[in-house]
């Protein structure tokens, strides 16, 4: 019986860590189950980052740059990644840093321009991790108050730009036989809440693409030279929520 109370109590102690720790952080239990990134994954790995401007994007940049990443910044304002990149330290920063300024709703012809300039900054390695964070987020509003012109604002950036900035990508991976690609979702891709519909359609739009391109390309490398194909988190130290399609 006192056995079985120490085991109860202990049980008890470790649910309630976990409860605490799931408490003050900024991921599900997912991402906390995921292990810390290591150096030697990230070390020399060419990593395109859009929205790298400011928030989520800037974080990613700083951490990154500090584990030996080659990085390529993308967004609108080109100052702001300026002042991202003087703020950068590590084996590459900020000296190697390449600032590519980006319009995710700038047509597929500017995006094509823009991944071949991506691939070629640094000659004969291309994009290794290309991570999709830009995204379009207005002040929340009903369901059937949004306008068509925030419909479309939204979708531009989070879903057509997005989706076909991969398409253009993702060829160059596959002649390489490797290459990741980084998604910045949400718990709005997965449990809407009022206010939200828009941006949350826009996030199931992402989560649906590329789960269904990692399924169409495990097929396409099947027997081929890749290790595996999997969606897992690229986790920094209270990373946000975000998913990866290994190609």
């Amino acid at each position: 019986m006192l056995t079985l109370f120490f085991i109860s109590l202990f049980l008890i102690l470790v649910l309630s860590a976990l409860l605490f720790k799931f408490a003050i952080s900024d991921g599900d239990f997912t991402l906390l189950s995921r292990r810390h990134v290591k150096r030697e994954e990230i070390e020399d790995k060419v990593v395109w980052i859009t929205g790298a401007s400011r928030g989520i994007g800037e974080i990613l940049a700083k951490q990154l740059a500090s584990l030996g990443a080659k990085l390529i910044l993308s967004a609108r304002n080109e100052t702001e990644l300026e002042r991202v990149r003087k703020q950068l330290t590590g084996k590459y920063a900020p000296e190697q840093v390449k600032i590519l300024p980006l319009d995710l709703t700038s047509g597929e012809v500017t995006l094509k321009e823009a991944v071949e300039k991506a691939e070629s900054f640094f000659p004969g390695v291309g994009v290794d991790y290309m991570i999709h964070n830009a995204a379009y987020e207005r002040p929340k509003i009903t369901a059937l108050d949004v306008t068509e012109e925030s419909l479309k604002a939204t979708f531009n950036v989070n879903v057509f730009g997005t989706i076909c900035l991969t398409r253009l990508l993702t060829p160059f991976m596959l002649r390489r036989g490797r290459g990741h690609f980084v998604v910045m979702s949400s718990a709005a891709g997965k449990t809407p809440a009022p206010g939200q519909a828009v941006y949350s359609a826009s996030k199931y739009a992402l989560n649906g693409y590329f789960h269904s391109l990692r399924s169409e390309e495990w097929k396409e490398w099947e027997g081929g030279n890749l290790k595996e194909i999997a969606i897992e988190s690229l986790v920094m130290h209270r990373s946000p929520t975000s998913q990866r399609v290994q190609l």
